[in-house]
């Protein structure tokens, strides 16, 4: 019986005991690990669509296939149109995050940006620095021992706290 963790971890189900185990355990909790991921996707953005889509270096961001696909397209229809968006990140102010199971979790994140087009060939600029700000919802997955952006989504704060039907 005392084996029984041992062979589970050793079979792949390590997180699924370290999920139980950090209750208990606060060492083994996996929110710096997720703010982590975060921190890195967000830093990965700015370079994809600075780079116009440029598709190097693009496994090296912390998220699905699909995440990486929807960002290299996005920033490369503006490159096609003749355009660079340069996004620098002004803060990343963490509300929380709440592992939902072994393999998932829910980040609020409010987020300042600041952006400004710039032409494709010359890098001019072509307009203003503009800033904004949001709540925004990360979704994340873990796979192969990495915490993973799956969807990020804006959300609305209400009254009563984050809107949940967003």
């Amino acid at each position: 019986m005392l084996l029984f963790p041992l062979v589970g971890a050793v079979c792949g189900d390590a997180a699924y005991y370290r999920y139980l185990l950090a209750k208990a355990v606060p060492s083994l909790d996996e929110s710096d690990r997720i703010k982590a991921a975060v921190t890195e996707f967000n830093n990965r953005f700015m370079d994809i669509y600075a780079s116009q889509g440029d598709k190097r270096g693009i496994g090296a961001v912390p998220a699905t296939v699909g995440m990486r696909h929807s960002l290299v397209t996005d920033s490369g229809s503006l490159w096609v149109g003749g355009k660079v968006l340069v996004y620098d990140i002004a803060s990343l102010d963490f509300r929380s995050v709440q592992q939902d199971g072994p393999l998932s979790a829910t980040v609020l994140v409010k987020e300042e940006w600041n952006y400004q087009y710039k032409d494709g060939k010359t890098y001019k600029e072509v307009g203003q620095v503009h800033g904004t700000g949001s709540l925004m919802r990360y979704r994340m997955v873990r796979q192969g021992g990495a915490w993973l952006v799956q969807k990020c989504e804006p959300v609305r704060e209400t009254a009563k706290g984050v809107n949940k039907g967003d």
